[in-house]
């Protein structure tokens, strides 16, 4: 179906709506409240949802269409991963899950306050249409970002060959335990604004143990900062419904109960990360405060190997002589596109065996 008739036909709908508002007793519509009787709503929900679903088609075009391949590719290779390892789900955040699920339902549901608000004030299809191109690019951006953040860490860990998984337990936060479970939830741990604990860990078919936690990249700011809690936001470690930019931290284990509490920053005592893979952005390395806030994260983080920065394209580039300043930890950036063999090239980088240890920083 070409834009000019994707374009038609929600405009169509909206008039539709428009007239079936105006015609059906009992609906009042003032920009600030919206009456809608309960035999009148199917009919009336099903045309704002018909102008949604087009609208947001209509306004993003090929990004939609980039969007629905990162959130098909990190479905296809979750879904490999679970296969490989017996375990029955890998659950990223709601948003994101929904994304996976059903993209053009996710993408389009931003435009639904967008139609109530146009249909509600009496707007014309073209102050819908302008609403919809402030509001729908930047969410649909997002999306992208994270289901390509999402893929490219899962792709990570799938070519390490997982075996088992492991959820890991803390009841009070000092200690940590693996446990046999069915399912596992990225970034969930037992909230404690002091310690960073892992979401699981796993066996893999050569017999190698990891820990490994899918991190909000905003909690690796306060990594090595010793807590001050009138001054401290960190979420606790627990950002498992987070929508946002994330990083893969990897630690190597000698055991399955070896897994202990990576991060006390009361005592500040860190367990140094075997491999850390972050996905970036062009204005994320070309903007100096980005670029700087990112050289913090990372020399906070201390990772045994050089960080492993992915890019989708070559677009973007970090300042100039930042990667071959000593005060930075080494990086690598690697050009991956949705190229899954760049992605098992990272996991090479695990295969020697080094002893993990703890440090103070």
């Amino acid at each position: 179906m070409d834009d000019g008739k994707h374009a038609r036909s929600w405009r169509d709908d909206y008039r539709k709506l428009r007239e079936f508002a105006a015609a059906t007793e009992g609906i009042r519509l003032a920009p600030r409240s919206l009456t809608v009787p309960s035999e009148a709503r199917g009919g009336f929900f099903g045309l704002v949802e018909q102008v949604q679903l087009g609208l947001a088609r209509d306004v993003l075009g090929d990004e939609a269409k980039r969007v629905r391949e990162a959130a098909s590719r990190c479905a296809d290779v979750r879904k490999r991963m679970l296969a490989s390892s017996g375990l029955g789900a890998f659950h990223l955040a709601p948003t994101l899950e929904s994304l996976l699920a059903d993209a053009d339902k996710t993408l389009a549901k931003p435009a639904f306050a967008l139609v109530l608000d146009a249909v509600q004030g009496g707007l014309d299809e073209g102050a819908l249409e302008e609403a919809a191109k402030s509001a729908l690019p930047p969410f649909a951006a997002s999306m992208f970002r994270n289901a390509y953040e999402a893929w490219a860490y899962f792709g990570v860990v799938e070519a390490l060959g997982p075996a088992k998984f492991y959820a890991v337990s803390s009841p009070d936060t000092e200690e940590a335990h693996a446990v046999p479970a069915e399912e596992v939830w990225a970034a969930s741990q037992a909230t404690s604004p002091e310690r960073g604990i892992p979401e699981a860990v796993f066996e893999t078919k050569d017999g190698r143990v990891f820990a490994m936690k899918n991190e909000a990249a905003r909690e690796l700011d306060y990594y090595g900062v010793k807590i001050e809690r009138r001054r401290d936001s960190s979420a606790g470690g627990n950002t498992a419904g987070l929508v946002g930019h994330r990083v893969l931290l990897l630690y190597r284990l000698d055991a399955v109960e070896d897994v202990a509490v990576t991060v006390d920053r009361q005592k500040r005592v860190q367990t140094p990360i075997d491999l850390l893979v972050e996905v970036l952005e062009p204005n994320d390395m070309g903007y100096p405060a980005y670029a700087s806030r990112f050289v913090e994260r990372v020399n906070a983080a201390r990772s045994r190997r050089p960080v492993q920065v992915v890019t989708f394209d070559e677009s973007g580039e970090f300042p100039a002589g930042l990667l071959e300043d000593d005060s930075v930890a080494p990086i690598e950036r690697r050009t991956v596109g949705f190229d899954e063999g760049k992605l098992a090239d990272i996991a090479l980088l695990l295969n020697d065996l080094r002893s993990k240890e703890t440090e103070e920083p």
